[in-house]
């Protein structure tokens, strides 16, 4: 029930959003002159194709290279208006059947994958079940080691575990991809690296690099913050590596003063129909989920 009334309100807010013409607003105002990056995860195909065909009517999708390269030269000269990057997160094993669209609509898309849960039966340790809303946010807020250890005791999880599905992509569709596909790490188990160790946060980010330059044989320079979070100390840590820039999940958009390791980035809901993908590209959507989970927190906790 909660789900549905979830559901309900979303479809609601969505079309009074687009209902009042702000998408367009959005659009043609505060997105002419700035870069758009939108994040999915395990978005559906079916889902995905529809997104595109919209995004392709009304914006310009571009390479996350061809942005990155823009603030470095400090010209957007050669950034049309309305320009889109997209990126996916993970590397979930559904991601191979965005393939067809990526090639119908001839974009390249950024996914950046955790290196050692690609090519594995291995689990991503936010995917485990019977983890309620709550327990995951209790989770993310957890030193890394007592995260793990509290996974062990109550599920039984341990990250180099193999299970009997797979929930990431293999090598091989990789390579398939990459024709098309832009492939940068986003460490190597998905840990919340603020809280992480600095030796554990080193190896995360610099032996992910490494992994996924030897699995697919090409220089690795964009990293993505797993679930967004980062301090400075991730930020350095990311420089020092050689990366050249790094996503967030910080809300907005992208202009030629963003600083590159701090990309911001619109989360958009992998199962959303047209008119809630309209919505959230506004960021109206986020904005208000995020106050309401905020006040949630507070009052439960």
């Amino acid at each position: 029930m909660p789900d549905r009334l979830t559901n309900f309100a979303k479809t609601v807010i969505s079309t009074f959003i687009c209902g009042l013409g702000i998408p367009l607003l959005i659009r043609e105002w505060v997105c002419r002159n700035r870069v758009t990056i939108l994040l999915y995860h395990d978005v559906l195909p079916e889902v995905f194709a529809k997104h595109i065909a919209y995004l392709r009517r009304h914006y310009k999708i571009i390479s996350l290279d061809t942005f990155v390269s823009s603030i470095y030269n400090k010209d957007f000269s050669e950034i049309p208006p309305k320009s889109v990057v997209v990126t996916i997160d993970d590397g979930h094993a559904n991601n191979i059947k965005l393939l067809p669209i990526i090639k119908q609509y001839h974009i390249c898309p950024t996914i950046y994958v955790c290196t050692q849960i690609v090519n594995t039966h291995r689990h991503f340790w936010f995917s485990i079940p019977q983890r309620t809303k709550k327990e995951k946010e209790q989770l993310k807020r957890m030193p890394n080691a007592k995260r793990l250890a509290h996974l062990k005791t109550s599920t039984d999880f341990e990250p180099k575990k193999e299970y009997q599905n797979r929930q990431a992509l293999n090598i091989n569709e990789m390579k398939e991809m990459m024709q098309v596909v832009d492939f940068q790490p986003h460490t190597q188990f998905h840990p919340i690296l603020p809280h992480c160790t600095e030796t554990e946060c080193k190896q995360e980010i610099l032996e992910s690099k490494t992994d996924l330059e030897k699995f697919l044989g090409v220089e690795c320079l964009h990293f993505s913050y797993p679930n967004g979070d980062y301090t400075e100390r991730e930020i350095e840590i990311v420089k020092a590596g050689g990366f050249r820039s790094a996503r967030t999940t910080d809300l907005g958009w992208n202009g030629v003063n963003t600083s590159p390791y701090k990309l911001k980035a619109i989360s958009i809901s992998d199962d959303a129909g047209l008119t809630r993908f309209r919505a959230e590209l506004t960021t109206i959507p986020q904005r208000l989920g995020k106050w309401v989970n905020a006040l949630l927190w507070k009052i439960t906790n």
